[in-house]
């Protein structure tokens, strides 16, 4: 008997179509029957497109029969964060000042994907403007594992999405930790590629020098497959069996304000990794406990001149978000202009440790979902994120465990710059030796 289609990989539902035993026009339908059926609870689109996508599965599904050889990801469901431009369909950015907004244009990237036969199922909610707080007519996006968490910021309606099996994956944006703290809530994989990897033409800016996007997914190896379809050049790079990978980690100190579950389950995944007869060694960065300061001090001024055009609409940003806009405006230039250097010292920084050791090992997030996405300055939700939004180094998140109470707990590989085929193949280990991918894996939604 075949499993469930949302238990499957993208590549197990691409053999599956060209064997045709299985149909997009069937996967479609049964995706947009699962979003109707639990999206009420989890608030994750802002936009469904069933009439658009359902029409699509009807053309693939003529090319399958037809035997025409397609891209891997021919007729495979996805979905965007909803600040990514689509021609002729609304893009929100999770605002009411975007509310009516209809792109004349489309992302390159999601043009890239429906060059590849991809189906578009709609746009996810998100914070406003990526900027950390919920819009009030919007609403938060919850937790599939928990109704009463939340799903991560800003990223949410992808992960959630993921998460509950509405589509097989789903594009984000990351500026402090946007893809991979969601991701990590929701447990699923989520990568933040090498900054500039991705082109951020067509996506609207939170803060164009820490901007990354990239994808979320159930396991590592479908994020290869879409980073294979969307970088150029970009192969699965299969690592000897017996490589010898030097992991880096922080010292004890960096976790005294880690929750004791989290902490918990990271050295249980040490443990695991040291089966794998990788060396383990203690590293030093030297910018770790300056990266809130480094980022604001970056992206409150960048947010700022974004949305300079809009200070008289305040009534329609949600009160936190204008005020987050307010400080940017009257930001010392001199603290700017002394972060965009750390920027480059900080890379450096993160340079010198990555030729020591291959790749570095962390807790993605401090916690495990709270209520409510904390403000940008109340909280340390970023603190194993952020740094590598300022050094542009890849970094992924991986499901490493649950909690006593079922909620996932992200575990965070980073590595060298453009080296991010061989950073997911490593994640892709670490997840079948920690059996913990979401594949297979039911949340209670």
């Amino acid at each position: 008997m075949m499993k469930k289609w949302s238990d499957l990989t993208i590549l197990e539902v691409a053999e599956l179509y060209r064997r045709k035993e299985l149909s997009p026009v069937e996967l479609v339908g049964s995706t947009f029957e699962r979003l109707k059926e639990v999206d009420s609870k989890l608030n994750s689109f802002i936009t469904v497109m069933e009439s658009e996508a359902k029409e699509a599965a009807k053309e693939a599904e003529a090319a399958f029969l037809r035997n025409e050889v397609k891209h891997v990801l021919y007729g495979i469901p996805y979905s965007v964060k909803d600040l990514y431009y689509t021609q002729g369909v609304r893009t929100t950015c999770g605002s009411k000042i975007l509310k009516g907004y209809i792109p004349d244009t489309t992302a390159p990237l999601v043009s890239r994907l429906k060059n590849c036969g991809a189906i578009l199922i709609g746009k996810t909610n998100m914070l406003e403007f990526a900027y950390g707080i919920v819009h009030p007519e919007y609403g938060q996006t919850n937790n599939p594992w928990d109704l009463r968490k939340t799903a991560g910021g800003s990223s949410g309606g992808s992960a959630a999405s993921v998460a509950a099996g509405i589509g097989l994956f789903s594009l984000g944006s990351d500026t402090g930790g946007s893809i991979r703290i969601p991701a990590s809530y929701c447990g699923i994989a989520g990568l933040k590629p090498t900054y500039g990897l991705l082109s951020l033409e067509g996506i609207f800016p939170l803060s164009p020098s820490l901007d990354h996007v990239g994808p979320m997914a159930k396991s590592s190896e479908d994020l290869m497959v879409v980073m294979e379809a969307l970088v150029r050049g970009f192969h699965f790079a299969k690592l000897p069996k017996n490589e010898n990978v030097i992991i880096g980690i922080l010292p004890a100190d960096k976790f005294s304000d880690v929750n004791e579950e989290v902490a918990r389950i990271y050295k249980e995944a040490l443990e695991h990794v040291k089966k794998l007869e990788w060396t383990v060694e203690e590293i030093e960065l030297k910018y770790f406990d300056f990266t809130e300061e480094i980022v604001m001090n970056v992206l409150l001024p960048e947010a700022a001149s974004i949305h300079e055009r809009w200070l008289s609409r305040k009534e329609e940003y949600a009160p936190l978000t204008y005020k987050q806009i307010e400080a940017g405006l009257v930001h010392r230039s001199l603290d700017y202009l002394k972060a965009k250097n750390e920027l480059v010292s900080a890379r450096k920084d993160v340079d010198g440790v990555l030729e020591d050791v291959d790749f570095l090992l962390m807790p993605t997030v401090p916690y495990p979902a709270p209520e409510e996405d904390p403000a940008l300055e109340d909280d340390n939700e970023m603190k194993f994120t952020g740094l590598f939004n300022v050094t542009g180094h890849p970094a992924m998140t991986i499901n490493a465990g649950f909690t006593k109470n079922n909620l996932p707990v992200g575990l965070q590989l980073v590595g060298r710059c453009l080296d991010d085929n061989r950073l997911i193949e490593t994640a892709a280990k670490l997840e079948k030796l920690l059996g913990k991918s979401m594949k297979g894996i039911k949340v209670n939604v």
